[in-house]
């Protein structure tokens, strides 16, 4: 229940910062976005892939990924 809910206040996190991105020019948006669909969706194959390719760039994230993705 607790990684639901810290996986649940990072992503609106993800997507207030993303919004915000949207509208200053030197934040870049897209990559919130892209981390609150990570976030809330961890089964969806969009996401798979995503986290694959931060794993195999940084292997010690691996750890912290796999607790918010397994919170099922």
């Amino acid at each position: 229940m607790l990684n639901l809910l810290i996986r649940l206040t990072l992503a609106a996190v993800s997507v207030v910062v993303g919004v915000a991105g949207l509208i200053l020019p030197i934040l870049p948006g897209w990559l919130f976005f892209a981390i609150a669909a990570v976030l809330l969706f961890p089964e969806t194959l969009f996401a798979q892939r995503v986290l694959r390719k931060i794993e195999d760039r940084f292997p010690s994230s691996k750890r912290v990924l796999r607790f918010l993705v397994r919170s099922r």
